[in-house]
Formats: C-alpha cells, structure tokens, sequence
C-alpha cells in the first residue's frame, strides 16, 4: 500500500469555469508528479479542460505555465515531484492588456 498525500488545486480564469470551483483538494500517491495530477484532473473534468492545458503529446500548452507553492516551475513543470500540502496552480493562458 502507497503512502498518500495531499494537494490543493486552485483554478483561475477559463479553468475556474471548466471546473466549477475555485480551488479543490486532490489526494495523490506520494511520489506523483504535476503531469500525474493533471491526468486525474482531465478524467476528472474531461476533454474541454485537456485541450485547454495540454498539446499533442501530453505536453503542457506553451503558454501555461505550472507554479507550485507561489513558484513558477520552469523546467520540465510535468516532471516537478510534488509533496503533501503543496498548493498547485495551472496559469492559464494571459492575454490583453495594453501599453501606455
């Protein structure tokens, strides 16, 4: 039997309308990486939310980006082992705004 743990999710933008809610907690096997929370997460909220994230080849968008307790993950964010009580974000695509 795998150890478990805990992580809380919070959801910005179009994947707080994907979702539902704002933030959710998600138990995983200790050792689970971002890429195995996002799987459970797609499962979970199906293909409108994969599309949104995720390219071909399972590979984060370019433009989304994964930041684990108020930091952003830069390399390689699937691969970023994550621990019990870690707070995760996926950034959504930003767009807008306007030079002055």
């Amino acid at each position: 039997m795998c150890a478990s743990i805990t992580v809380k999710t919070r959801y910005y933008a179009y994947l707080h309308e994907i979702t539902g809610v704002r933030e959710e907690e998600i138990a995983l096997d200790e050792g689970s990486t971002v890429a195995e929370l996002v799987e459970l997460l797609v499962q979970k909220y199906g293909p409108r939310l994969r599309a949104y994230i995720l390219s071909e080849g399972l590979k984060l968008r370019p433009n989304v980006a994964v930041a684990v307790n108020g930091v952003k993950v830069s390399e390689e964010p699937l691969k970023k082992v994550l621990r019990d009580g870690d707070t995760v974000v996926i950034l959504p695509p930003v767009s807008g705004g306007a030079i002055a």
